[in-house]
C-alpha cells in the first residue's frame, strides 16, 4: 500500500505520525491520514490531513480544523503546503495550550488549587516527559493503581451513604480509558486532579488513595511521598 504514495508525502505524513502536537493525541481516522484530538475527553477539537494533490509549484494539504482560532471556535477547512501546514499545525496545538492552561471561571477554586499543588510536586522533569508517553510496564501499575482506588472509593460510599464520590470515580475511570493516549506530565496532572478531588473529600479518603495506595506508583515516578 506505501508504494500507492510518492516518497516525500510518506516522509512527511511519516513525521505528522511520529510528532504529535503538544495537548494533543494521535487518532486512527476514519477517512483521511492523520487526524489529532485535544487530550481533553470533553472536547471536540481536532485537526486532521484528509487528502494531498500536486500542482507545478508541488505537494499540498486539503486539511480540516477546529477551532479556527483562540476566539473563533468554528472548524474550518484549507489548503497549504507542508511549511505552511507545520506553521498551522503549531498555531492550533498553541490554542490547545492556551485553552488547557486557563481556568474555567465555573471550575472550583479548591480542587483547582489543590491539583496545582500535586502537579507541581509531582511532575516529571525529564527530557520528552510532555511528548512521550510511559512504557507499558508502568502503565499497567497506573490501570491497577486506578483499580484499586476506584473499588476503596466504591466500598467508602457503602459504609457513608451521605457522600457522593461519583465525580472523583469518574475522574479515575476517564483516566484508565485513556491512559495509554497520554504523554508522561499528561497523566501526571490527571492523576494531580484526581488526588485533588479525593483530598476535597476529606483527609479518611486522600491517605488510603494517596498514602497508601499510591506510594509504589510514585516511587515508580522517581519522587518521594509527601510528608514521608
Amino acid at each position: 500500500m506505501k508504494k500507492k504514495y510518492p516518497l516525500e508525502i510518506l516522509r512527511q505524513l511519516n513525521n505528522y505520525k511520529k510528532n504529535i502536537p503538544a495537548e494533543s493525541k494521535f487518532v486512527k481516522p476514519e477517512k483521511g491520514y492523520i487526524r489529532y484530538e485535544d487530550v481533553d475527553s470533553e472536547s471536540d477539537f481536532y485537526f486532521q490531513i484528509n487528502s494531498y494533490a500536486q500542482n507545478q509549484s508541488g505537494f499540498y494539504y486539503n486539511v480540516e480544523f477546529k477551532p479556527t482560532s483562540a476566539n473563533k471556535l468554528g472548524k474550518r477547512e484549507g489548503t497549504y503546503k507542508y511549511a505552511d501546514l507545520n506553521h498551522q499545525i503549531k498555531s492550533w496545538s498553541n490554542v490547545l495550550k492556551q485553552f488547557n492552561e486557563t481556568e474555567y471561571f465555573d471550575d472550583d477554586p479548591i480542587t483547582t488549587n489543590y491539583t496545582k499543588e500535586f502537579f507541581e510536586e509531582y511532575k516529571i522533569l525529564e527530557d520528552g516527559a510532555d511528548e512521550e508517553p510511559f512504557d507499558l510496564k508502568r502503565q499497567i501499575l497506573i490501570d491497577k493503581y486506578l483499580d484499586s482506588s476506584i473499588k476503596y472509593l466504591e466500598k467508602y460510599e457503602e459504609k457513608n451513604p451521605e457522600i457522593d464520590l461519583s465525580e472523583t470515580k469518574e475522574e479515575a475511570s476517564n483516566l484508565k480509558e485513556h491512559l495509554t493516549e497520554l504523554s508522561k506530565n499528561q497523566v501526571v496532572k490527571r492523576l494531580s486532579k484526581f488526588w485533588a478531588l479525593c483530598r476535597k473529600n476529606g483527609l479518611p479518603i486522600l491517605k488510603k488513595v494517596f498514602f497508601e495506595l499510591a506510594k509504589e506508583l510514585i516511587t515508580e515516578f522517581g519522587k518521594k511521598m509527601i510528608g514521608m
